[in-house]
């Protein structure tokens, strides 16, 4: 997907949801951050699962960027609910990878569940995700209608 559709989520302030790669780019890659704090600028809403901070904290220093990251963002971080759990179980049948992807599906279940709210809403989804993991992300976010994923390393500075 090209870096002009990642912005394209952000001028319709859809809903960005992060992987850990997200973040962590975010932290490190200036265009990344930039890139973030012109979604906000356009009323994006940015999110992640629970259990990607599991991945990313590691209760050392190193975490001070990355909690800036997520405070600076205001990322909301959603729960695993048992709906979202089965959702995640779901789409990791579907996609017919192991079960050591439980994050990633966890990821695009949280997509999922925002491209719902958004239809139950009356509103037409417009969810990106932001992954580095161009291989089992797309799988799991399967074709569902307003989810797109996107490879963070293509993000460049919005113009």
């Amino acid at each position: 997907m090209s870096a002009a559709r990642g912005r394209r989520a952000a001028r319709l302030g859809g809903i960005l949801v992060l992987d850990n790669d997200a973040i962590n780019k975010a932290a490190t890659d200036r265009n990344v951050a930039i890139f973030f704090a012109a979604a906000l600028r356009k009323q994006a809403r940015l999110v992640t699962s629970s259990v990607v901070l599991t991945e990313i904290l590691r209760g050392s220093d190193r975490d001070t960027k990355l909690n800036h990251v997520l405070s600076s963002t205001r990322t909301i971080v959603e729960p695993v609910t048992e709906d979202l759990a089965r959702a995640a179980g779901k789409l990791i049948g579907d996609a017919g990878v192991d079960s050591t992807e439980v994050v990633d599906a966890l990821v695009a279940a949280t997509a999922h569940m925002y491209a719902d709210r958004a239809e139950a809403a009356g509103q037409q989804p417009d969810v990106l995700i932001l992954t580095a993991d161009s291989t089992h992300l797309p799988g799991l976010a399967g074709d569902r209608k307003g989810v797109r994923v996107q490879n963070v390393k293509d993000i460049r500075r919005p113009a």
